[in-house]
């Protein structure tokens, strides 16, 4: 089972996130299971979610304390969200203008900001880093590129051109960083 905890910003589309990354494992034959965290949270409190892909039935239900995996929507929150927990040998994901190595733990990075920007994706808060986040994920996780897609469609029918083109351009830009 991979297990997996998105940190952000309240506002930044972590639950979001961990929701299509639960289906896209479903899109893609396995089980799938999002974990959002509720708390105080407020629009641009640290918030995280969690979520959990296996190919056999998840009989867990509790959040992640030591995942295999950690998405960190920004660089502000690095040092917090692994200093929360990942496995030793765990990978970071990391929204980050330029490249970011976390110690001891190989890292990918993009610049989900500047995709997100570039295809019209904003709120009024900035722009939805969920989407090509999302994209980033499914490309280190080995979730084909159609799976994504499929996702993306699936949750926005007739309208998701723009998401689908964010999402790409970060599955065929995510980078690994040498540790």
């Amino acid at each position: 089972m991979l297990e997996l905890r998105i940190n952000g910003f309240g506002g930044q589309g972590s639950v979001t996130l961990a929701h299509l990354l639960a289906q896209a494992a479903l899109e893609n034959g396995e089980q799938g299971q999002a974990l959002p965290f509720f708390g105080v949270e407020r629009r641009g409190a640290p918030v995280r979610a969690a979520v959990r892909m296996s190919p056999t039935t998840i009989h867990a239900h509790s959040q992640c304390e030591l995942p295999d995996y950690v998405v960190v929507m920004s660089e502000k929150l690095i040092k917090a969200a692994v200093s929360e927990g990942i496995t030793e040998i765990g990978t970071v994901i990391i929204n980050a203008p330029h490249a970011v190595a976390v110690d001891k733990h190989p890292t990918w990075q993009l610049d989900a900001d500047a995709i997100a920007r570039e295809a019209g994706l904003f709120s009024a808060d900035g722009p939805f880093i969920n989407i090509p986040l999302f994209g980033a994920v499914c490309r280190v996780l080995n979730i084909p590129q159609n799976i994504m897609e499929q996702t993306i469609m699936n949750k926005w029918p007739g309208s998701g051109e723009r998401n689908l083109g964010a999402a790409g351009k970060a599955y065929n830009t995510v980078t690994q960083i040498s540790v």
